[in-house]
């Protein structure tokens, strides 16, 4: 009885877990756009559809060169769940004072002891997040975009960000 017993709490553990979504397709529908900065496009910001309700999923997508993006719900550019989101837009460049010390190829322990002397060869400043766009656009509540993505819909948002 026991030995029954295991054996159906391994099989119900099995299908918990092989329903979780692992393999599951999200019903997502591709979105782009493009995000501009007082006219010119903006390349490497980070757009983030945020869900205004429960039961979605954020989505989020890098801009390229001519600053297009193509957003990103569980697989590479597979788009957005249909729903109302909130969008943030962000490009932040972290400047750390032991960039560059370690190299490839190098053990854990020479690896540590390169960032540890750039480090202390550098003065010792503080790791530093430099915003290349206005600090608005990173909030939800002070972005001013908010968009509908739609079944059959065209769900393309540009996105026109101004320095003022």
């Amino acid at each position: 009885m026991l030995r029954l017993l295991g054996t159906l709490m391994v099989g119900l553990a099995a299908v918990a877990i092989l329903g979780c979504g692992g393999g599951k397709k999200l019903d997502t529908v591709p979105v782009s756009g493009t995000v501009t900065l007082d006219g010119t496009p903006v390349e490497g910001a980070m757009v983030v559809f945020t869900p205004t309700t429960g039961g979605g999923a954020a989505a989020s997508g890098k801009t390229d060169a001519s600053g297009r993006y193509k957003l990103t719900t569980r697989d590479p550019n597979d788009g957005a769940l249909a729903g109302t989101y909130l969008v943030i837009i962000h490009k932040t460049e972290v400047k750390d004072p032991t960039a560059g010390a370690v190299k490839p190829g190098m053990t854990g322990e020479e690896a540590a002891k390169a960032a540890i002397e750039a480090y202390e060869k550098s003065g010792k400043p503080e790791v530093k997040a430099i915003d290349h766009l206005p600090k608005k656009y990173k909030d939800p509540g002070t972005s001013g975009f908010k968009v509908e993505v739609t079944k059959g819909g065209k769900n393309e948002f540009d996105f026109p960000l101004t320095s003022k």
